[in-house]
């Protein structure tokens, strides 16, 4: 076994060189990565080793040697523990600079694709702007709080005063704390299997002010009803509240089984001039306001006339299809999930629109049936998971030939592998544009046009 140039346990100097894809400082030791937490490209620190891998370690900052001028105090109490904002120790600026770098990266190394990547399209105001969190539950001291888990473990995170809810939100997380409490509810013990409720879900409208509350039960039964009726009464804004129930002992949120409870349905939301309704297992976008940043220039690569014969792959509940069908001939949309093609359907109602057609299936299994049965399309958009396009996906893409190929990244890396596939089968880069959809966090989203080669 080779021995590695750091020892477990030990300090080190580093000249923090990079960020990765997790929000992490790299630096090195004798060439061989090491990965810390809170440590910004630029700066030179001082770090413990907590972990070694085969081709990497893991290091936790000791003292900030030479700290990067973009450096400023995060605003949150919680942001070193909690995990969720990777970035608040960085400048808005800087991030949206380090975003764009990551996208550059990732194209040229692992892509072998150099080309120029526009700045990151950022948010004038970078927090509060999230619709929808997720939100478990835990007994301290005896009483209820909401709240997350430090990454990597079970140790719990309060949620109270997160900068990414609004203030509604938040109000409605510390009533909801107190009246779990007072009412002596039972939190859910995975490492016991027992106790009723395990987490809960809000989703809010930034359209409407409309909240959706789920509370994720252990049992079929419903023993927060004296919670609810107080919620009711002292927030108007909850107009659709749900139950799922999760008997599993797996850590997943949702369980498959949801009941109505209280209210609508669903509630609606915009993302810039079109209405979606959303249901307690909708997917959409948590930045309303970024979402439309997005959308528009991917509408604005499709460069669509009217004439044009639209596939959006891994469609969701109908978004980006919706705004292409404005301006397309016809749009097809493809979406494994069969509640997300049911919304897709009623979105393009919602908004009057009729040019559509949306599919139940896997991209990577209709889209080559499609071309064998003659299908064309003009453009292709594509806005895959994180894991990327399967190769059947991206072989079709190649088949269907279409003049323009709009890919929607929430992946870097993966993003790169399916570029390198689709460069070395006829098409060209045109233009990169990393959106910012997550601020104060290490993710990044990108659009990118492909155009096919006339050769």
């Amino acid at each position: 076994m080779q021995e590695k140039p750091v020892i477990l346990g030990e300090n080190y100097d580093l000249n923090i060189t990079g960020l990765s894809h997790q929000g992490e400082g790299i630096g090195r030791v004798n060439n061989f990565a090491v990965f810390v937490p809170g440590a910004i490209p630029g700066e030179k620190v001082s770090v413990k080793i907590c972990g070694i891998r085969k081709n990497f370690a893991q290091g936790r900052l000791k003292n900030i040697l030479e700290a990067a001028p973009c450096r400023v105090d995060a605003p949150c109490l919680y942001a070193e523990k909690c995990g969720g904002c990777q970035l608040q120790h960085i400048s808005y600026e800087k991030q949206l600079e380090l975003k764009a770098q990551q996208v550059k990266d990732a194209l040229f190394k692992l892509g072998g694709i150099d080309v120029a990547v526009e700045p990151t399209l950022g948010m004038g105001y970078p927090w509060r702007y999230r619709n929808k969190g997720h939100f478990h539950l835990e007994k301290v001291d005896g009483e209820i709080m909401l709240g997350f888990y430090e990454p990597g473990s079970h140790d719990f995170i309060p949620a109270k005063a997160s900068l990414l809810f609004s203030s509604v939100v938040n109000r409605l997380l510390s009533y909801l704390e107190e009246q779990l409490t007072l009412a002596g509810v039972s939190v859910y013990k995975r490492n016991k299997g027992q106790g009723y409720l395990r987490n809960i879900m809000i989703r809010e409208s930034r359209a409407t002010g409309e909240i959706m509350v789920i509370f994720v039960t252990n049992d079929d039964a419903w023993l927060v009803d004296a919670v609810l009726h107080s919620l009711l009464a002292v927030f108007p804004q909850v107009q659709s509240v749900y139950q799922n129930i999760n008997k599993g002992n797996k850590p997943v949120i949702l369980g498959n089984k949801f009941k109505p409870i209280w209210g609508k349905a669903f509630i609606q939301d915009t993302i810039g001039p079109f209405i979606f309704k959303i249901s307690p297992q909708s997917f959409f976008q948590v930045n309303n306001e970024q979402a439309q940043v997005l959308y528009e220039k991917a509408l604005e690569y499709a460069d669509l006339s009217g004439e044009e014969t639209v596939v959006d792959a891994y469609c969701g509940i109908g978004s980006i299809a919706i705004y292409a069908a404005k301006k397309a001939k016809e749009v097809i949309g493809i979406e494994v999930v069969e509640e997300a093609i049911k919304d897709a359907r009623e979105n393009t109602k919602l908004n009057n629109i009729f040019n559509t057609e949306f599919i139940v299936g896997k991209a990577e299994e209709w889209l080559p049936q499609w071309v064998k049965g003659g299908g064309r399309a003009d453009v292709i958009i594509v806005d895959p998971p994180r894991k990327g396009c399967a190769p059947e996906t991206l072989e079709a893409i190649v088949g269907v030939s279409p003049k323009r190929v709009v890919y929607v990244s929430c992946n870097p890396a993966t993003l790169a592998r399916d570029l390198k596939y689709l460069v070395t089968n006829g098409y060209e880069v045109g233009n990169v544009q990393p959106v910012d959809l997550f601020p104060q966090t290490s993710h990044t989203e990108a659009v990118v046009l492909l155009q096919r080669l006339k050769t």
